[in-house]
């Protein structure tokens, strides 16, 4: 593939977002969400995974999707991210080519494109060493099916993606990967408490009721320990890595919005922006912003310099991920509390952006790993002499 071909497939890409980014102001004004999911299937953005394979470009080209998303709406951004890492993690993880967990991936990436399909899951892990599967959820063997019962908590996109994804236990030595069509029978959602602020994630418990999954949409997990976990740690990276990216991009949107405030507003004689004080205080919360953006990117260097079998640097990508996640997201509501505080009571108008966002930001820290998880999983590490 020459350069010049590179070069106009990105922009292609580019000004499919622009477009995205309008549309998705004007579903924003009527809050018809799965009209807004409808048309960004019609685009190549959401498949940014099934045509390009390097994980490092596929990280950037998917965090800077949600950022700019995230600006406008940090609850259509988040469940994009749910979709993308699945999707992500999938496409780059180094399943060796003589396994059938990659020709299943192949077959799977193919469909997912060809027939573009939005993809929701539960989740697999909570820590590194601990990693809980979805304990609720157990399968068993029937003939060359699987039947599978239980139930998850929080499921993203659970309305409108096509298939979903999830871990389910055979035994305790036995952990499958499902691939399943979401209008399957035997699936069901259910609400979940989180009102209206996170509407447009459609964020919805789900339950499965004997449901039937044929052997050819499941990966079974290799049964060696150490190896069992790697994909499901591996795919929790990218979640960590890429989750910050909606609030950042809403972080950014209300620094942009002080911006515009401070070239209108007038203390003491003079206009705002025209302030050293303000110019410091703008001039930090920018600089915490690229810090906290900064920090994300190289988590995308992280998993691409990923090994499989390499536990150091699955540990290390882990790690590097978690940090990410904590610090971005606590970096973006502070920087939105900051802004309220310097625009007063313009910033909390009705209607407004600045107030739509702070009733949002706050779901940032509380995205797995929550901060509790975090900071016990390095406060347990340093008492066993691991740094």
């Amino acid at each position: 593939m020459n350069t010049i071909t590179i070069k106009n497939k990105h922009n292609r890409k580019i000004n499919e977002l622009e477009k995205i980014c309008i549309k998705l102001r004007e579903f924003e004004k009527t809050k018809d969400y799965k009209a807004f999911y409808t048309f960004i299937k019609t685009t190549q953005v959401p498949f940014i995974p099934c045509y390009e394979r390097k994980a490092k470009a596929i990280y950037q080209e998917c965090f800077d999707t949600l950022h700019s998303i995230g600006e406008i709406s940090i609850p259509v951004a988040v469940a994009l991210s749910m979709h993308y890492y699945v999707l992500a993690s999938l496409s780059s993880y180094p399943f060796s080519i003589q396994s059938m967990e990659y020709w299943k991936r192949e077959m799977l990436l193919k469909k997912i494109r060809k027939e573009k399909l939005l993809i929701a899951n539960t989740g697999s892990i909570r820590t590194f060493k601990d990693t809980s599967i979805n304990e609720n959820i157990i399968t068993q063997i029937e003939k060359d099916n699987y039947i599978v019962n239980g139930e998850a908590p929080f499921m993203s996109l659970s309305e409108v993606a096509d298939y979903i994804v999830f871990t389910a236990e055979l035994s305790k030595e036995d952990k499958l990967v499902f691939f399943v069509s979401s209008n399957t029978n035997g699936i069901t959602f259910h609400d979940a408490p989180f009102g209206d602020e996170m509407l447009g994630s459609f964020t919805k418990s789900v339950r499965f009721d004997n449901l039937n999954v044929n052997s050819n949409n499941v990966i079974k997990l290799n049964s060696a320990k150490e190896e069992k976990y790697e994909l499901l740690i591996y795919q929790r990276s990218w979640f960590q890595g890429l989750i910050s990216a909606p609030y950042l991009g809403a972080a950014l949107s209300v620094i942009l919005c002080l911006k515009e405030f401070s070239r209108k507003k007038i203390r003491h004689d003079k206009l705002l922006s025209e302030s050293d004080n303000f110019l410091d205080s703008i001039g930090e919360l920018m600089m915490k912003y690229k810090t906290a953006n900064q920090l994300c990117k190289y988590t995308g260097v992280s998993i691409s310099n990923f090994k499989k079998g390499d536990t150091v640097l699955l540990e290390k990508m882990f790690e590097t991920s978690v940090l990410s996640k904590y610090y971005s997201t606590h970096i973006a509501e502070e920087i939105v509390t900051k802004i309220r505080s310097l625009m007063g009571s313009k910033f909390l108008s009705p209607g407004t952006i600045t107030n739509k966002i702070y009733k949002e930001i706050v779901y940032g820290p509380l995205q797995p790993m929550t901060d509790l998880d975090i900071k016990n999983y390095f406060g347990t590490k340093v008492m066993h002499h691991e740094t």
